[in-house]
This record gives structure tokens, C-alpha cells and sequence, in this order.
């Protein structure tokens, strides 16, 4: 039952995403508001959390040339063609698609508000049009769970549901899986499905070609290919660890900046899904480890990533990618290089006491050094682990088993980060060259 319902969790949270997570699930929201409505848009009324408002701000847009920007993607998404509008809803970007939505934009028609009294990741649509129809759209605890349409006040559709508590299949299937005792997923992970090994493997080549995008200087930092010009100058060692960071850094550059490519995204983050793919894709291939060792390994930091989400919600204060993934990673590395149950608890609370509490500050081609910390973080827990270093129990806010650390986690990023969101928003709002 245990590997079922990792199984059941981790269908819905491996998927493919164009783009960063937060302004797609924006221009997602747009698009679902504006075709309940029939005429000429004239306003666009984005009302965003703290976090996603935080997340959305700063990132590049694929399709368009790197250009940012929340209104933009609202815009775009309304204008999206897409059939049956997902992630990858502004897949296949036309000049002319381009065109129309920066006139929509320029014209001044989309507005955003911040809606402070809700949390996580939360948005409310309203598309107003010239024969004065609305289409309303509510999404809520994750980037595709729409829990409210309306088309002119009356429901089309609701899930009676609000706030990161949302009933959507995903979080309900994350909040299972955060039942499972871990002791469970770990002993039975070698009957994983060959269906569900697919899935990782072509999650891999899906992140590996946005690497390579990011090494062929499709990236604003360049950042993956100045690790490997330290390692060819002798700054830094050409180890594993280094080449896992150089290779993840320049896949999160280039998806930062907007390429134009999809990736596998992990508990809704594309990054959290670069994260623990290619650094476990890098130790498999330079320790000559088969893809049957290797998609076990991607199932448990999934897995973990997956409970870290239900414990902390889809967005927070705290960085998803070195806490939620950078832990789920530590877990997977212990395990492909033959790492005990015991070991990989040890490796978990390594983590757990080093890198809580690490901040988000939005989705940016920041968000690579990032990644660089993530990588680093967890190859080091977990090779001390394996060397036998256990942080005592008694250390902060170390719990005595996996579980009890992970909800640890949950209750420092909410309620305990609450305030510090407000304050790393009012930063950014701050700033004279923001862009919303």
C-alpha cells in the first residue's frame, strides 16, 4: 500500500511545465476566466497571495525573449490557444500571439492586487469584457487546482475549498503520502512500477536538454559553464559534486531566463525537479549505477520533496529548492550509493539542521546559486551520513524520526514564516526597476 500511494502522489506531482510554475499557473488563470466570457477583453484583475505575487515577479517568460512580468502573463494566458489549457499552455509562442498580448498589456488593463490574508499559493481571476460578461477564476494550494469558476456571478464549477487546506487531488494524495511511515516507502521501493520508472527516466532527458540550453549560453548568469571553467582552471575539483552543480545551476540559468523548453517539475516547482533529477542523473552515470537503482533513488527524494510540500505548503517563505529538495536529494543520494534506512535518516537530519530556514525570494535567474547550495548541501549531508555523522536529536529543531522532522520543517515555514514573507515582498516591491 505504502509504494501505491507513492505512486498515486507522485503521477500527479511529476509534470511537465513550460516555463516557472508561478506565472504559468497566473497565465493558466487568466486563460480559464476569459473563455467565460464572449466579447473584447477590457480588464484583467489579478488578485495574488504574498507568495505567489513574490514568485511570479521576477522571472523570465518563455516565448518571449526573456521579457517578465505578471501582467504579461496574464495576458498572454488569455490569449493562450490552447485546447485543453495546462503548463504548458503558452507551448508553441507566435510573433503575432507576442504582439497582441504587449498591446494588451501597454493598454493598461491588467491590474494586480494583493490580497495579504491569504497564504501559499492563491490567486482570483476576474476577466471583465465589452458586453460587460466576467468570467471569474479561483486557484488555490496548487499551481492547476481550480476550486472556483463563475460566469457572471453564478458557479460553473466549485470545489468548496480555500486556501493551502484545498481539497484538490494533489494535496489530498500529498497529505496521504505524509501518512505512510518512511520506513515503508524505503523497504519497498524496489517493486516501483515500470510505468512510474518511465515517467523519471523521460523526466531526466526532458531536464537534461534544458541543461545543455543553459550551457549553450541560453542562460542570463552563464552560470554552468563558469563552474566548469573553475574546474578546467583548477579553482575547484572536477568531482562529481561539481559537475552535478555545474549541470543543474546552468538547466535552473536558462529556465530562469525563459527558455523555451519543458522541464520536469516536482512537488510544483520546475526547479525542485532539475534539483533532484540531475545531480542523481550525474552520480548514476560517473558511478556506472543502472536506471533501475537510479529511478528508486528519484522516487524517495520525490517522495520526500512531496511530504515536505504537504508540511509546508506548495509556496512559503522558505526556499523549496534547497530545503524541500535539497532534503528529498540527501535522501536519494544515501540510497543509490547503497545508504541504510538508518543512514538516510541521519542524512535527512543532517540537512535539517544546516539549511532550515534558508529564505524564497521569488523565482529569478538567482534562483541558480541556489540550486548550487542545494546540491552541494545534500551530497554532503549524505556522504557524512554514510561516514557515520549523526547530528544529535537533542540538536534544535531535529526530530527523532524522518517524519517528525519533515512536519518540524512544515510549522518553521508556516505558521513561523508568515511575517518574514511580508517583509521579503515589501523589499522587492520596493525596489525602483520591479516589474509587476
Amino acid at each position: 500500500m505504502s509504494l501505491k500511494q507513492l505512486e498515486r502522489t507522485l503521477k500527479l506531482d511529476l509534470k511537465a511545465a513550460l516555463g516557472c510554475t508561478e506565472p504559468i499557473a497566473i497565465a493558466l488563470g487568466a486563460c480559464k476566466a476569459k473563455r467565460l466570457t464572449s466579447g473584447k477583453t477590457t480588464k484583467i484583475l489579478l488578485r495574488l497571495s504574498t507568495n505567489l505575487l513574490k514568485n511570479a515577479m521576477e522571472v523570465g517568460i518563455p516565448g518571449t525573449g526573456g521579457q517578465r512580468g505578471i501582467t504579461l502573463a496574464a495576458a498572454l494566458g488569455s490569449l493562450s490557444p490552447a485546447e485543453n489549457p495546462s503548463l504548458t499552455l503558452l507551448e508553441g509562442m507566435t510573433d503575432e500571439w507576442l504582439k497582441e498580448a504587449k498591446k494588451l498589456n501597454d493598454s493598461g488593463i491588467v491590474h494586480v492586487e494583493l490580497v495579504s490574508e491569504m497564504r501559499g499559493l492563491y490567486m482570483d481571476v476576474i476577466v471583465t469584457d465589452d458586453k460587460n460578461n466576467k468570467g471569474r477564476c479561483v486557484i488555490s494550494g496548487s499551481h492547476e487546482n481550480i476550486i472556483l469558476l463563475e460566469k457572471n456571478g453564478a458557479v460553473v464549477f466549485s470545489s468548496h475549498s480555500t486556501g493551502d487546506n484545498g481539497t484538490g487531488e494533489l494535496l489530498q494524495e500529498r497529505e496521504k503520502l505524509s501518512k505512510v511511515p518512511f520506513k515503508e516507502i524505503w523497504n519497498d521501493i524496489g517493486s516501483l512500477s515500470d510505468e512510474m520508472r518511465k515517467i523519471m527516466l523521460d523526466g531526466i532527458e526532458m531536464n537534461l536538454k534544458v541543461a545543455n540550453a543553459g550551457l549553450h549560453k541560453q542562460g542570463f548568469l552563464n552560470i554552468g559553464n563558469i563552474y566548469n571553467q573553475m574546474m578546467a582552471e583548477g579553482w575547484i575539483g572536477n568531482d562529481i559534486i561539481n559537475k552535478a552543480k555545474a549541470l543543474t545551476s546552468a538547466a535552473v540559468d536558462a529556465r530562469m531566463s525563459g527558455c523555451d523548453l519543458q522541464v520536469m517539475s516536482a512537488a510544483g516547482s520546475g526547479n525542485q525537479g532539475l534539483a533532484i533529477s540531475l545531480p542523481l542523473y550525474v552520480l548514476a552515470k560517473e558511478n556506472k549505477i543502472d536506471d533501475r537503482k537510479l529511478t528508486e533513488a528519484l522516487a524517495i527524494s520525490y517522495g520526500v520533496t512531496s511530504i515536505l510540500k504537504h508540511h509546508s505548503g506548495t509556496l512559503s517563505a522558505m526556499c523549496g529548492c534547497i530545503v524541500c529538495a535539497g532534503i528529498g536529494l540527501a535522501a536519494g543520494i544515501t540510497y543509490i550509493l547503497g545508504g541504510t534506512l538508518e543512514q538516510a535518516t541521519d542524512a535527512i537530519n543532517n540537512m535539517v539542521g544546516s539549511i532550515t530556514g534558508v529564505i524564497c525570494d521569488g523565482a529569478k535567474v538567482g534562483c541558480a546559486m541556489k540550486l548550487v547550495c542545494a546540491v552541494d548541501s545534500a551530497f554532503q549531508s549524505s556522504l557524512m551520513a554514510l561516514k557515520g555523522l549523526r547530528l544529535p536529536i537533542t540538536n534544535g529543531v531535529l526530530g527523532d524520526c524522518v517524519e517528525t522532522s519533515l512536519g518540524n520543517i512544515g510549522r518553521i515555514a508556516a505558521p513561523g514564516m508568515v511575517q518574514t514573507d511580508d517583509q521579503i515582498l515589501a523589499i522587492m516591491l520596493g525596489k525602483p526597476n520591479h516589474q509587476s
